[in-house]
């Protein structure tokens, strides 16, 4: 039995006319769920693809070098989660230069809708967050502005799904989920590659492959362009 992974990318677009200041009142929100296949079709590269992109081309993805704050809600966590979500953090971390932080936890279930701050991770059921009915593992995404100067990530959510009993993915565990869901946090789409741990499939695949890291590293060669 494969098991599907599905993304919902929540997508902030706003305009920034000459302050870098955004006035998140005057920001239009619009959420969008993915369906089970790629991300924006032929982009990226071999391996790899990219959740998001701006109308060049673009991955949409964070600051040159980003620290992204994180927020956890033990609310429906497995024991052990605060060890899990450091482990996993710390894969991506070691795997790119942008670095992902917990700041703390939080009673916050606003899953959705994100204005700027911290990446909201936690777990719940679909009766709480319907896009994680059927065989979801879990849902990552980051919000982004538009402006002048291209788009840039400012939050984003992780939530893994409660209702799937540990170890369903036949060799892969709640961590390598977790990554999963992080590197969407950070702009990369599913792959055809049943060999990447971004393929929307899972094949047994655990741990970064290949074009996973490929695709980090063309995230950080966006991201740092002058």
């Amino acid at each position: 039995m494969l098991a599907t992974m599905v993304i919902l990318a929540m997508v902030i677009t706003g305009v920034i006319a000459v302050s870098p200041v955004v006035d998140f009142g005057d920001v239009r929100r619009t959420v969008l769920t993915h369906d089970r296949l790629d991300g924006v079709p032929g982009s990226g590269g071999e391996g790899y693809s990219y959740l998001a992109t701006t109308p060049g081309g673009a991955p949409v993805t964070w600051t040159c070098e980003a620290v992204i704050e994180v927020e956890v809600n033990p609310q429906g966590a497995p024991e052990g989660y605060a060890e899990l979500v450091d482990s996993a953090l710390a894969t991506v971390n070691e795997a790119s230069s942008f670095t992902f932080e917990v700041v703390g936890e939080t009673d916050d279930r606003t899953f959705l809708d994100r204005g700027a701050g911290p990446v909201l991770l936690g777990w719940a059921d679909e009766e709480e967050v319907p896009d994680l009915a059927g065989p979801v593992a879990g849902l990552g995404g980051a919000s982004y502005l538009t402006g002048p100067r291209g788009a840039r990530s400012v939050t984003g959510t992780v939530v893994i799904d409660t209702d799937l009993p540990r170890g369903w993915f036949r060799g892969m565990d709640e961590e390598a989920v977790l990554v999963h869901e992080l590197l969407h946090v950070l702009g990369l789409g599913h792959t055809e590659e049943s060999g990447q741990l971004m393929a929307a499939q899972h094949h047994g695949q655990s741990e970064l492959g290949e074009g996973d890291l490929a695709g980090l590293a063309a995230l950080e060669r966006h991201a740092c362009r002058p």
